[in-house]
């Protein structure tokens, strides 16, 4: 009898064992067969008309299963995708500073943005074209998360993932990364802050860090997981206090969001899910108009009005 019932137990958690596997692997097949947009679409437009290359920051101990996750999603809408992998000591300036001189050396022609993200970061590549669309990329400007820093401009947030244009890209390997005394070789200390160091490399050689709020105020790029976000939010105080601009409120983020951070793996599979498989009935949603472009004369007033631009989140 006590036999029995222990193998009915057992049974049991071994059958919702299963179920749980066979439901979350079916889940992820399902997504991986999405169709891809139709032709003559705007996002398969914008796609050749935004060229944006991902440059994937990935640990040396545990890479596979990340890479694998980051291709089977968001990364195989990037027009190149680039894994450069952490060295061992754990480097993160000198990782990226290589990452892109590699890129500036062998990719640069044929793109016109370069993102670079972490592998638990999650990019909507859509809204980021988008969001680029209307901007000069030989213009040196770049976008993410910007918070405050001890040096007028500021930096954007490695967690969220940043872009630069081809114009920054240019300048910081062909100034910064030649000229200790522009972008110092103290910086590649482990103890240094990855994306503080190379806004400030970018600050130093005139490349503007551009405004990516939307028009309400509302933040585009999160270095925090968009359900965090909100008035019971434990670390609201030290997240607000970071930021470069005073939040406009305590609501979570922009409806045209490109960026979060940190995304684990079935973030990745049910994000995928929502945005690309899941379609509410009775609800169309209208497509989005692209942005005007910018002429030369405009992109350059939209420029010198970044660069006056100072904080006004003194908390």
């Amino acid at each position: 009898m006590t036999r029995d019932a222990v193998g009915l137990v057992l049974g049991l958690i071994i059958g919702i064992q299963l179920t749980e596997y066979w439901n979350y692997n079916y889940l992820q097949t399902t997504i991986l067969e999405r169709k891809s947009p139709k032709a003559g679409s705007q996002a398969v437009g914008l796609f050749n008309r935004t060229r944006v290359l991902c440059m994937v920051l990935t640990d040396p101990l545990d890479y596979d299963k990340n890479e694998a996750k980051v291709k089977s999603t968001w990364g195989r809408r990037c027009n190149k995708l680039f894994f450069w992998r952490k060295k061992k000591e754990n480097n993160t300036f000198a990782t990226v500073r290589q990452g892109f001189k590699n890129i500036f050396e062998k990719h640069f022609n044929g793109h016109d943005w370069f993102l670079r993200a972490d592998t638990d970061t999650f990019v909507i590549m859509e809204n980021l074209r988008r969001f680029l669309y209307r901007y000069d990329p030989e213009s040196s400007i770049y976008f993410g998360h910007r918070l405050k820093a001890d040096f007028a401009q500021g930096y954007m947030s490695g967690d969220a993932g940043y872009v630069l244009s081809r114009g920054a890209l240019r300048r910081l390997n062909l100034f910064a990364f030649k000229d200790s005394n522009l972008c110092s070789h103290d910086l590649n200390s482990s103890l240094k802050s990855e994306d503080s160091g190379m806004g400030l490399c970018l600050n130093t050689v005139g490349v503007i860090a551009g405004e990516s709020r939307d028009g309400l105020g509302q933040e585009r790029f999160l270095p925090v997981m968009p359900q965090r976000i909100g008035p019971g939010w434990t670390r609201w105080r030290q997240y607000s206090g970071s930021l470069y601009f005073n939040p406009t409120s305590r609501a979570c983020c922009s409806s045209s969001l490109i960026s979060f951070h940190p995304a684990n793996e079935s973030a990745f599979d049910l994000w995928e899910f929502f945005l690309h498989r899941l379609s509410v009935f009775g609800y169309p949603m209208s497509p989005l108009k692209l942005p005007p472009r910018l002429d030369f004369r405009a992109m350059h007033a939209q420029l010198r009005y970044w660069s006056q631009v100072v904080s006004d989140n003194h908390g």
